[in-house]
Order: C-alpha cells, then sequence, then structure tokens
C-alpha cells in the first residue's frame, strides 16, 4: 500500500508544480488534422453495459469469448452479457462485489476479480456463480484461464492458480516488488504448459502451468535514474503470445520480441508504455507515453511507420481489425488507422462533450479482429464495423 501512496503523492506534486489547470493541459494536446477518408465506420449496435467504471482509477475492459459473446462487469458489482452480433442482452447479475480488476472469459466462465482479494469463477451460459476463492491482496487486472487452471494476478506481486472446475488453490508464486510503482497489474498469460506474468519491475516470468515452477525470466527494461519516480519500469499492458513469439512493453522501458520457448530475446525497441501492444500480420502496434502509434516488425523491431499526429492526446492501447488499427483518445475520437502504413482512414467521435472537452472513455478499445468495442465510463458498450460499399 505505501507504494501506491506514495505515487498518489508524488503525481499530485508534480500537478501543483505545474501551476497548469485543467484547460492549460489540454492545450498542451495538438490539434486534429483533417485528412481525406478511405472508409467509414458503422455503429451496429449499442447498449448499457450496467454501471461501468468507478469514478477514481478503474478500467474495466469488456471480455469475449469464442462463442460470439461479449461480457462487461461494473464498478457496483454488475456482470452483464450481450450477443456480439446484435447487441442482445442473454444475462445480467448483480454479484454485489466490488470489482477491481475487469472481466476475462473463456468458452466455459467468466472471471474477476475483487479489491477485497477475491476471485470470482461465474457460468457463461447463466452467469450463476461456480465458485470463488480467497488471494492476499486486491487483483488489479482480470484473471485468465487456459480451462484447466484461472490464475490471477495481485497488487503485491503474488500469483494464484486454481483449479477451473473446483477453485481449488494449485499453487502460488511471490515477486518482490519496487517500492513505487503505477497503479495497475498486467493480466496472466496461459498457453497449455504456460503462466507468462509480466510484473512492475520490469520483468517476465514464464511459470510451468503445472506447478509453478520458473520456467524462464528476462527484463523488458532495467530502472534507470536517481528517483524512485525515475526507476519506474512497470509492465502494466499485458503481454501478447502470437504463436511462438510474446511480445510485451514497458513504462519508461522498451517494446521487446521474445521468442517464446527458450525466453529468448530477439529484439527491444525504446519505447514508453503502460499499455499492451497488438499484433498482427507480423507487425507489432504501439501506442507510447506520447501518444505516437508505431509499427514495428514482429521479427527484428525495426521501425516500419510511426504517426505523430496524436501527440499527447493520452492515446489508449490499440486494438486491431479488418484491415486497420484502432485507438481511442482522451478526447473521446476514436481513430482508424491503415495497418499499411498508419495513415488516418476515419475518425469518430463518441458522445460526450466538445473538440476539447475530456470524455469519459477510460477503458481501451476492444476487438475480435471484425467488430470494434468502445466501453465509456457510463457503462454504455457500442460496437461498429466497417461499411459496406454501397
Amino acid at each position: 500500500m505505501l507504494r501506491f501512496l506514495l505515487l498518489l503523492v508524488t503525481v499530485a506534486g508534480l500537478v501543483a508544480c505545474g501551476s497548469k489547470d485543467a484547460k492549460e493541459i489540454d492545450l498542451e494536446a495538438v490539434d486534429l488534422i483533417d485528412f481525406e477518408k478511405t472508409i467509414e465506420m458503422d455503429k451496429l449496435w449499442s447498449r448499457s453495459g450496467g454501471s461501468g467504471q468507478d469514478k477514481p482509477f478503474s478500467r474495466f475492459t469488456p471480455a469475449l469469448d469464442g462463442k460470439g459473446n461479449i461480457y462487461t462487469v461494473g464498478y457496483k458489482g454488475d456482470v452483464n452479457a450481450f450477443a456480439v452480433a446484435t447487441g442482445k442482452k442473454i444475462w445480467s447479475v448483480d454479484t454485489k462485489q466490488r470489482i477491481s480488476g475487469g472481466a476475462g472469459a473463456n468458452n466455459n466462465s467468466v472471471f474477476f476479480g475483487t479489491f477485497d482479494g477475491t476471485v470470482h469463477v461465474l457460468d457463461s451460459e447463466t452467469g450463476q456463480q461456480r465458485w470463488e476463492a480467497s488471494v492476499s491482496s486486491e487483483i488489479a487486472s482480470a484473471p485468465a484461464s487456459n480451462g484447466e487452471i484461472v490464475v490471477a494476478n495481485t497488487i503485491d506481486g503474488r500469483v494464484f492458480a486454481f483449479a477451473a472446475e473446483t477453485g481449488e488453490l494449485l499453487w502460488s508464486y511471490d515477486h518482490t516488488l519496487p517500492v513505487l510503482t503505477l497503479r495497475g497489474t498486467a493480466s496472466p498469460v496461459l498457453t497449455s504448459s504456460q503462466v507468462i506474468v509480466a510484473f512492475d519491475n520490469g520483468q517476465i516470468l514464464s511459470l510451468s502451468a503445472s506447478d509453478g515452477s520458473t520456467q524462464w525470466q528476462f527484463r523488458v527494461s532495467r530502472p534507470k535514474g536517481r528517483t524512485e519516480l525515475d526507476r519506474i519500469v512497470d509492465i502494466d499492458g499485458t503481454p501478447v503470445v502470437d504463436g511462438g513469439y510474446l511480445y510485451a512493453g514497458s513504462y519508461q522501458g522498451n517494446v521487446a520480441g521474445v521468442s517464446r520457448g527458450p525466453g529468448r530475446v530477439m529484439w527491444t525497441k525504446e519505447a514508453s508504455t503502460n499499455h499492451s501492444v497488438a499484433v498482427y500480420g507480423g507487425k507489432v502496434f504501439v501506442s507510447t507515453e506520447e501518444s505516437r502509434i508505431m509499427a514495428l516488425n514482429g521479427i527484428t523491431g525495426e521501425l516500419e511507420w510511426e504517426n505523430f499526429e496524436l501527440k499527447r492526446r493520452n492515446t489508449s492501447a490499440p486494438v486491431v481489425f479488418d484491415d486497420y488499427v484502432a485507438v481511442v483518445d482522451g478526447f473521446g475520437y476514436v481513430h482508424v488507422l491503415s495497418q499499411a502504413d498508419g495513415a488516418f482512414a476515419d475518425r469518430f467521435k463518441l458522445a460526450g462533450g466538445g473538440s476539447r472537452s475530456r470524455t469519459d472513455v477510460r477503458a481501451p478499445l476492444h476487438s475480435d479482429g471484425t467488430y470494434l468495442f468502445t466501453y465509456a465510463n457510463s457503462g454504455k458498450l457500442s460496437a461498429y464495423t466497417v461499411k459496406d460499399a454501397d
């Protein structure tokens, strides 16, 4: 808890020292440029996805299963299931829990974590609770599963693995964290044999799915600088597995490409991000701290293109769909870029505010590869796709 309090005090001090009010901060963001649209996004549907985000800092992201359903969680404890194609609500339950870590899902279950340190698993068909289990502290990211086990990270650096069917604790792993970190943790990434976990010291570990033993470890970034603030190298974005490769980025550090089997680093590229990367078609897409959108070669790490026309607009993690990559910025604009060269293809504004007002969309975009989903702080869930040519 100390490290989070220290971070809040530090950030407050930086804001005070800057002597800037909200309007001045907004003016630091670049103006949007005009461009010729090459596509038009079409809103398929929009639904109330529950209570949405809380006021302080939650970033609940919807979860997709393999059966064409999407799930949302809200800060009041509600969990909701919708059909991707139509937006029809399948079920909604009030768990009466203080949800803290967003939702995860597979074909059988929906997972979430709470502020008081419990993992909850619901039946994806009905929303009925299958089991719950206690862990050591708050769960600030969505748990994950490979069908055999359910794994959760806690904010005190521990990893817990439970039997997917019964909730029995199978193993746990304890990792030492720095004194000062950003608020948030990456979700674990599971394969049939690996549990890949990213930590707030810039390190990624592969643990055996069967017993939690360490298979390999490496650092995406190493702390630098004299102050604790300078030395923050958190990996808050969930690593991405693409075939035999693993990709991840850290705050005030690097983006790295890794051979997943042996854990051998193939390349690193200096870039600061606290988001997940997106991977498709041999490219790794990155949204940096300065809102630079980059495409890196997945094998070599070489820069293939970059778009810096959204500078300081607080862009989200990138997502890929169709032939495009998209981000939402801090003013509620969704920017759709070509995967080929990073050129703008379309832009649209989500409901709420003018061109220079902040819009309540704290969650990153989400996609199943075809549809693009937005989840506003209010709880509104919307689905978009590329409009068919007439």
